[in-house]
């Protein structure tokens, strides 16, 4: 693959971004909807390794493409292609702004304020895809994308484990994860959403630290997960608090029935930040929901429209007397109780192909975040008329 190759008779690949045993990450433009995305390219497709990696592309795409979460990845497309004679896999994502954890954990200890904020994107999306019934078998800092305002993305579902077990892709015999980041009993093949939370307490521990809470290799490895504690967390960051030290500890339980949920962990992360930091962490933004009205012409081939937000706040006539009757009566609010504070208007792009009644998420059109959080997202409800 080379700049400039356009796969599939549709995407532009711009720059190479990543490489893996899986094949190559692309920077790349799609012209259909004009946008910036990431391209997962798997060359060699036929062998029945590569036949295992295709089965994970679909995996992935049918994942992560059914769980819209302002921390998960959002996957566009998946297909195959010639290029070049040498048939080839392709997985389309949003293209993630910022850098790998990996690439930021491989330096040094982070900041604490930062590590908390990071862990809780994680528990959050983690959160969403246990109540989905999902698992996702590979939480490392390599599988998640940190932003310049410290969002934090999770990527890579394509060893993603559901409860429905048609979708399972393991092979016997074949260890699934990374083992440094593996939980004792998925080391053994018993896996569920808790190991999910031992896997995101190693990467609290080494984002805090600067170190895996195990370094063994090969078997030394899988000894120290199954048998061994690590050092305690203060012990290598005497300034952490306690109740960090206290929470990771419960993560990396060899008993996954110790472990706490992934709600539990965001709400302990969060209580921990207030007592402890004095700035407010970046607070991402509501959603918002709207409708709007195309034509089955605009609805087929896509459209830019414009949308008028709205934003409300309380009543100064009325809403804050706390009597009812005044409120009903008030000719400030119309007894709404609340009047418009602001409007902006901005156009968004439809995409191509859209349906009558599709609700479509548009990324950060919502309510403004707050202390450098980002926007929430915006869901659109398609009308299309005739």
């Amino acid at each position: 693959m080379r700049a400039g190759a356009v796969l599939d008779g549709r995407y532009r690949l711009i720059e190479l971004v990543g490489t893996g045993g899986f094949g190559q990450v692309w920077k790349a433009h799609d012209p259909k909807v004009d946008r910036r995305v990431a391209v997962k390219v798997l060359v060699g497709v036929g062998s029945s390794d590569s036949d295992r990696q295709v089965a994970r592309f679909a995996r992935e795409a049918a994942v992560a493409g059914g769980l819209s979460h302002p921390h998960i990845v959002t996957v566009h497309d998946f297909g195959s292609a010639m290029h070049n004679g040498q048939l080839l896999a392709y997985l389309v994502m949003e293209l993630l702004p910022g850098k790998a954890l990996s690439t930021t954990v491989a330096k040094g200890p982070l900041a604490l304020p930062d590590a908390l904020y990071i862990a809780a994107c994680v528990a959050d999306a983690l959160d969403a895809a246990h109540e989905a019934g999902l698992t996702h078998r590979d939480i490392k800092p390599s599988n998640i994308m940190v932003r310049d305002n410290g969002e934090a993305t999770v990527v890579d579902f394509g060893v993603t484990k559901g409860s429905d077990e048609r979708h399972d892709i393991t092979t016997t015999g074949v260890l699934i994860g990374t083992p440094a980041y593996m939980a004792p009993e998925a080391l053994s093949g018993t896996i569920d959403h808790r190991s999910d939370l031992y896997s995101l307490g190693c990467v609290l521990y080494e984002m805090a630290t600067g170190q895996r809470p195990f370094t063994g290799t090969s078997w030394h490895l899988i000894n120290q997960h199954l048998n061994e504690q690590p050092t305690p967390l203060r012990t290598l960051r005497p300034d952490a608090p306690a109740e960090l030290e206290r929470l990771v500890s419960r993560l990396l339980a060899k008993d996954p029935g110790r472990r706490p949920s992934a709600d539990e962990v965001y709400d302990l992360l969060e209580d921990i930040y207030d007592r402890h930091f004095d700035n407010p962490p970046p607070s991402r933004g509501a959603d918002v929901t709207s409708e709007v009205s195309l034509s089955p012409s605009e609805a087929t081939d896509g459209a830019v429209v414009p949308m008028r937000m709205t934003a409300h706040e309380n009543c100064p006539a009325c809403a804050t007397s706390g009597d009812e009757t005044r409120v009903l009566d008030c000719t400030a609010c119309r007894g709404e109780g609340r009047v418009a504070s602001k409007r902006r208007t901005f156009s968004v792009r439809i995409p191509a192909s859209v349906r009558n009644g599709q609700r479509i998420r548009l990324k950060e059109f919502g309510a403004p975040g707050k202390h450098g959080g980002a926007p929430g997202d915006l869901y659109v409800t398609v009308h299309v008329n005739g």
